[in-house]
């Protein structure tokens, strides 16, 4: 009776040893390490200035305070350069995160075998904010309102096609029968703003918050207006402007609109690859959702501008669900939106 109790006692504390070793050496991982951040943007735009912010704060909150160091990948690629990479070309151990285009989750859906990545796999971390996407006439556009773009040619500045400075046009020239010509290959909020102020568009679309933080002047001197947005409600800052459900005329319509704003919702939203062991999954989340109330990252996210709306990881599987449980009729019309023409060999 005696060496039963004893064994008994041994197996308990085993197992007690075993729960508490689990986290403590995903935690212990970290220390003397360092983290790539890898952005899938340019590296003037909004998901590197508020990713340079994170990676000066989110280290404090990582037991073993790893650097972590950016590492910029995107500009003309719509996001799909990083998303392939995060997918196929770095360590699967926890010591390189992702940021990525906030359509590229949705863009896997739409664009189906375009990339080489699956979004439903990825670790998701958390979103620092979602963001509102629109589309804007320059002051010099052929067009100034939607109506008048529905009658002639306009030219807009885009980054890549699974980018939506490119979906958000097409959207409007599939549903609104607006005439928007796509120009892509543009690096960045900088390079589409420099496209416009040389004559070779008229319009761009991306965040209304690049707009805010990266060219101010632009709306004080009213030379870019803002027609519509995406969303499932009006951004506090564009309370004037439509948005694309508002302007549905049909459920599937409404249904597609749904979806990109889906993409919306994801902002500026981090993850790793799969096949991270899930301890460093709930390290690198609980680092986050920390940083996300640590005041010196929340001021400094304020004197840029930047907008703090926190979401967790668990409610970013929870979009990514919403997203795979998409009616058919939904997602064949969302597919036929999408006019993405192959290049001539």
């Amino acid at each position: 009776m005696k060496m039963r109790t004893s064994l008994s006692i041994l197996a308990l504390g085993v197992a007690a040893t075993f729960s508490l070793d689990a986290p403590a050496a995903a935690q212990g991982f970290y220390a003397g390490k360092q983290i790539t951040l890898v952005v899938g943007a340019s590296n003037r735009g909004t998901y590197a200035g508020y990713s340079r912010v994170l990676a000066i704060h989110m280290s404090k909150h990582i037991p073993g305070n790893p650097k972590i160091i950016l590492s910029v990948k995107g500009g003309a690629s719509g996001g799909m350069v990083a998303a392939n990479f995060m997918n196929n070309a770095v360590p699967k151990d926890g010591t390189v995160m992702g940021i990525t285009q906030q359509t590229i989750p949705v863009s896997q859906f739409l664009r189906p075998g375009a990339g080489r990545y699956d979004a439903t796999k990825w670790g998701w971390i958390g979103n620092i904010s979602p963001i509102t996407n629109m589309v804007a006439l320059w002051h010099k556009s052929p067009a100034q309102t939607l109506e008048e773009a529905k009658k002639v040619e306009v030219r807009v500045s885009a980054t890549g096609k699974s980018s939506p400075t490119y979906v958000y046009p097409s959207l409007m020239n599939r549903f609104f029968g607006t005439k928007f010509k796509m120009i892509t290959g543009y690096k960045g909020i900088g390079g589409m703003n420099q496209g416009m102020l040389q004559g070779e568009t008229h319009a761009r679309g991306a965040s209304w918050l690049s707009v805010v933080t990266k060219a101010p002047h632009f709306i004080k001197e009213k030379k870019l207006k803002p027609i519509i947005q995406d969303g499932l409600k009006r951004d506090p800052m564009l309370p004037n402007v439509p948005t694309f459900l508002e302007l549905a005329k049909t459920p599937t319509e409404k249904g597609v609109f749904e979806l990109v704003a889906i993409g919306s919702t994801f902002g500026r939203s981090y993850f790793i690859p799969q096949g991270v062991p899930a301890a460093r999954l709930v390290t690198l989340r609980k680092a986050f959702q920390a940083t996300m109330k640590d005041p010196a990252f929340l001021a400094q996210m304020k004197k840029q501008k930047n907008p703090v709306n926190p979401m967790t990881g668990p409610e970013l599987e929870g979009l990514i669900k919403r997203i795979q449980a998409t009616k058919p009729d939904v997602l064949k019309l969302a597919q036929s939106a999408m006019v993405f023409k192959k290049k001539k060999k």
